[in-house]
């Protein structure tokens, strides 16, 4: 019924290039010295000589060689990709991976012609998002990890879009390219290949509601520590999904690592291959596997979630760990007195009149965000337990008609992630578009985007998990048809605001409330009280706690659980911008986001409120407005914990060793 599945193997060395396709490989994927997801050793990857050698001599073996261009690029980045994009033309490998639709754009600027396969970052979960990208020449797709093989077999009935799919090696407990933990606390981007990996720290667990610690077993310290992935004893299933291409993980592995994982999956392609019908495991090859097994292995959410299964608690096999806890920068006295980002610009942009826009969890929530005087709300999209949840057709169509008798602009929101029954769910949303009215929608991930764009009077919003960091990639949504974009959340201050100066779009800055550092489909109120998920049918234990994640510098990371049961595991310091929107509105924003969907209504009202003022004096006198002290202990007032800067401090910027 399908054609035989690739073995795609990793490369980050020549000595690694020789040994895979002895071993069998159908196909390898390397990257060049820059502007790759594997980016830790410098004596990995390929300078352009050695690209263009291993694709002659992968070629002359009938092997078929991708290259990664797979991770985020600034627009300076981008500049200096052109030579190399010219090159790659030249030289024409099968395939160019790429996570940065900005380079789609300026490879069509360029007129470099290659295929373009969509890296896992791109985070591909649903029909719509696959039907964009083959629309922007994308001629496969490299799913994300949280998809089932039905999943898979689903999409691919339904777009013919070549899936490719990981098989084996690390894996993510985060949703691909929605990890923004490492980026905004050291700076150091998983989006761009430097991810210090804070889901590997040691956590415990806090009960919010209780005040109290849950107790854990001693074995259960590392509650984020995902185990590798491993599908050897499954070919015949993924063979049976449609999956063209079986991808091994592990670029920066060592030659005879490598050499034996590719040589037992040979062995069992091939056996399955020569007789489909009496295939059978073979033990020693997977005795010989699990002996050379850096973590344990899972099958992860091939078949189900794994839940608990996929976790490896006792770090005892983690190879290396990439970082230990930090604490989160607090903003101070001192920090306001200073007016810390004062003096960064190199040049101005200013909107005329900035617009204060609030998302809320309810109904209530989103009349107190209208009485404290946002311009703006953002209604529905996900939901939290914490919040009461879910967002009803009923309450849209009265939170719309509120907006429209208050004059207030409401704009419909989507998830961030929408799979399998979620995006029927959101396409029932979208029915009822044309009768609703909104003022606007917001969409949160390439499917959403997609669906958006079929209401041609309608206006589109990006959502900051669209990850676009550059010039080329807002011009690219902008000819799509979106009207605003929102900066994402890890990127420095400097960068963004020379991003929001050059982009033909307007962006809108995260400005206040908690900040999702990874989002994740393994829940860990389920997991960890109930030793269960909700596919084995939990107890609903997010309904009772509400935890949080302890790091060892004792800071409390709170985790909220939608509608999906997906868990938002936030940093531990909220944003506040409210003392230095002053110079967010030369840096070119258009407008401020203050995210309350966890707060109580009266505090929406308040905060909302806070941040009103601010704006209509900086607007109103620019060159005469100080900041008002007694308002940062009047925020803190109305809403007390701990207030930090998100990434644009400390977050992700181009650092001299990147140019």
């Amino acid at each position: 019924m399908y054609q035989k599945m690739e073995l795609l193997a990793p490369v980050g060395r020549w000595d690694v290039l020789e040994a895979v396709i002895e071993e069998g490989a159908d196909a390898v994927y390397l990257g060049a010295k820059k502007h790759n997801m594997r980016m830790f050793r410098s004596d990995f990857n390929f300078t352009e000589e050695e690209i263009e050698a291993a694709i002659k001599y992968a070629r002359q073996r009938g092997v078929k060689v991708y290259i990664t261009l797979n991770n985020l690029l600034f627009d300076q980045e981008l500049e200096e990709l052109k030579p190399y994009l010219r090159f790659l033309g030249k030289v024409k490998p099968d395939a160019l991976i790429i996570q940065d639709l900005g380079v789609i754009k300026l490879m069509q600027e360029l007129r470099v012609s290659l295929p373009l396969h969509a890296s896992v970052m791109v985070n591909v979960h649903n029909e719509p998002a696959v039907k964009l990208l083959s629309e922007l020449g994308v001629s496969r797709t490299i799913l994300s990890r949280d998809i089932s093989l039905a999943e898979a077999k689903q999409l691919l009935d339904k777009t013919g879009m070549e899936l490719e799919y990981f098989i084996h090696g690390d894996m993510c407990l985060s949703q691909s390219g929605q990890c923004y933990h490492s980026g905004m606390v050291f700076g150091e981007s998983s989006n761009r290949g430097k991810c210090m990996k804070t889901c590997r720290w040691a956590y415990s667990l806090w009960d919010r509601n209780q005040e109290a610690a849950l107790s854990l077993p001693r074995d259960k310290k590392y509650l984020l520590a995902i185990k590798d992935m491993c599908m050897l004893n499954f070919i015949p299933e993924l063979q049976e999904s449609g999956i063209c291409s079986l991808k091994i993980e592990g670029r920066m592995r060592t030659v005879d690592y490598l050499s034996k994982v590719v040589r037992i999956y040979r062995s069992a392609l091939d056996r399955y291959y020569k007789d489909p019908l009496g295939y059978q495991m073979h033990h020693g090859e997977w005795k010989a596997l699990h002996a050379d097994r850096v973590r344990d292995f899972s099958s992860m959410y091939a078949f189900k979630n794994p839940g608990s299964t996929s976790i490896g608690y006792s770090g005892e096999r983690e190879p290396r760990f990439f970082s230990y806890a930090v604490r989160e920068k607090e903003i101070t006295e001192k920090d306001i007195q200073q007016q810390v980002f004062s003096g960064q610009l190199e040049r101005k942009k200013m909107f005329p009149n900035p617009k204060l826009a609030v998302r809320v969890g309810n109904i209530k929530g989103m009349i107190e965000a209208i009485k404290g005087g946002a311009h703006r709300v953002y209604i529905g999209g996900e939901s939290f337990v914490s919040s009461g949840g879910g967002w009803s057709a009923a309450d849209l169509y009265y939170a719309v008609n509120y907006c429209k008798t208050q004059g207030v602009e409401g704009v419909v929101t989507t998830p961030r992630v929408t799979q399998g029954r979620q995006m029927a769910r959101v396409e029932e949303l979208f029915a009822h578009l044309e009768k609703l009215k909104p003022s606007g929608i917001m969409a949160a991930n390439l499917g959403t985007l997609y669906l958006a764009l079929q209401f041609k009077n309608m206006t589109v919003y990006g959502d900051y998990s669209l990850n676009v960091i550059n010039r080329w990639s807002a011009e690219l949504l902008k000819k799509l048809g979106v009207k605003q974009l929102t900066l994402q959340p890890e990127i420095n201050f400097r960068f963004g605001a020379a991003l929001m100066q050059k982009a033909g779009l307007p962006f809108e800055v995260l400005a206040h409330g908690p900040l999702t550092a990874m989002i994740t489909d393994h829940c860990l109120p389920a997991a960890l009280v109930e030793g269960t998920t909700q596919a084995d049918g939990c107890r609903l234990s997010c309904r009772e706690k509400k935890i949080s994640l302890i790091d060892e510098k004792g800071q409390g990371h709170p985790v909220e659980v939608d509608e999906d049961c997906r868990n938002h595991v936030f940093l531990a310091n909220e944003l506040a911008l409210l003392p230095f929107m002053k110079d967010f509105i030369p840096a070119g924003a258009a407008g401020f986001r203050l995210e309350l969907r966890t707060y109580p209504p009266k505090e929406v009202g308040q905060v909302t409120s806070l941040y009103r003022k601010q704006l209509d004096m900086i607007t109103a006198d620019p060159d005469n407005y100080r900041f008002d002290f007694k308002d940062w202990i009047n925020l803190k007032k109305s809403h007390n914990t701990t207030y930090g800067f998100g990434g644009y401090m400390k977050g992700v910027k181009i650092r001299s060793k990147d140019i």
